[in-house]
């Protein structure tokens, strides 16, 4: 087994290697393109300066096909992009959502053809979605020349944060009576964790929410939209998960007034209150000046044990982060999405190897039905920020 595992690490470590080939010449956006599969980038690197952050965005039509629905959302999101003087071709990130994993191939054949020139960090998994008979879904995460002093808040659902520090909160749980209640009990208490670093509503520029009932999203909106008081509300992306807890809200924030030590790209953060953990931070911030790297969604392939599989995740991000100048001393925020129920344990087991127990990255783990991919149950995705 150890033979084998090494022997994936190394054709990972092969695979990037004969990638950085493809990468284009070093300048804002830098991009490293996967060779097995067009349209998505291993990473992307860019540098501090003005992104649009969206929310989901659909298909109108929805009684058309999977393929049709993803370019029609993705159309809406050009669109989108467009009004901060941005383009499909400036996307950082790009969230895929299927309503089941039937429309992943149509998925990854219209990202393919979209993005063949300008790949992004593709993550997918899946979902319900919000808009009723939708199969697809979008958010993304791109530059773009607006550059406002402070967040704006668009009137079609997206936010443009300005160049300067960022801040990524862990996703926080606050049970209440029922979904309604626990959205509005966590967005308390997010504000609450903003404000204790100085920060504003006003700075928030996406909320992520994870939540069960699927169905009784509308409830959830609803008490987002309160909880800033009648103030513009910034994107929300909302992706089901399977708990106890009826929700897991975490957010992106500006921080533009937030000093930072220049040695260190990054900082990481607890909250009064609040325990600590050696595998992730309650609040990471970035200096400013500091460039974002995105690294796609990563999953454990086909077959093994979770365990087994975990393995193989970080084996292909430790050559990803080498490749790239960071390590895993600098990421900033984790996303962990399991399809396996008895995954969770060796999740904690494996991050007790890699993470340094003083900067783990800011994260969500959620339970989900599927990873988008048949045979595959285990992914992670990663933002970080060079080594130096």
């Amino acid at each position: 087994m150890k033979k084998i595992l090494t022997t994936m690490a190394a054709l990972g470590a092969l695979n990037m290697a004969d990638a950085q080939s493809e990468k284009k010449p070093a300048g804002p956006i830098q991009r490293v393109a996967k060779n097995d599969r067009s349209g998505t980038a291993w990473t992307v690197r860019a540098a501090d300066a003005p992104m649009m952050f969206t929310g989901q965005v659909f298909a109108t039509d929805v009684a058309r096909d999977a393929r049709a629905q993803a370019e029609q959302a993705l159309g809406h999101l050009g669109a989108q992009l467009a009004k901060a003087g941005g383009d499909l071709q400036r996307v950082l990130r790009l969230n895929a959502y299927v309503a089941d994993d039937s429309a992943t191939p149509a998925v990854d054949a219209v990202i393919a053809a979209r993005f063949a020139g300008a790949p992004p960090a593709v993550t997918l998994v899946c979902t319900p979605l919000a808009m009723k008979g939708a199969l697809v879904g979008f958010d993304a995460i791109a530059a773009v020349t607006r550059a406002p002093a402070s967040v704006e808040i668009l009137a079609d659902g997206a936010a443009v944060m300005p160049a300067g520090g960022k801040v990524f909160v862990s996703g926080q749980a606050n049970k209440g009576r029922d979904l309604a209640d626990s959205v509005a009990l966590t967005m308390e208490r997010l504000h609450a964790s903003i404000a204790h670093i100085g920060l504003a509503k006003s700075d928030v520029v996406q909320v992520k929410a994870f939540i069960t009932p699927f169905a009784d999203h509308a409830l959830a909106v609803a008490e987002v939209k309160k909880s800033f008081g009648g103030a513009p509300v910034p994107p929300l992306v909302l992706i089901e998960w399977l708990s106890s807890s009826p929700a897991e809200i975490e957010l992106v924030a500006s921080a533009r007034t937030l000093e930072r030590k220049p040695e260190d790209a990054a900082a990481f953060l607890g909250l009064p209150g609040m325990t600590s953990s050696p595998y992730y931070c309650r609040i990471a911030t970035v200096a400013a000046g500091a460039p974002l790297i995105f690294i796609s969604g990563i999953d454990g392939g086909e077959g093994g044990t979770p365990r087994e599989q975990w393995k193989r995740i970080f084996d292909q991000l430790g050559s990803t982060l080498f490749e790239v100048g960071s390590s895993f001393r600098h990421l900033v925020k984790a996303t962990y999405f399991l399809a396996d129920p008895n995954a969770r344990q060796a999740l904690g087991d494996i991050r007790a190897v890699y993470y340094d127990p003083a900067r783990p990255a800011a994260a969500s783990a959620l339970n989900v039905t599927s990873i988008g991919r048949p045979k595959r149950s285990l992914m992670l995705d990663m933002i970080a920020v060079p080594a130096r």
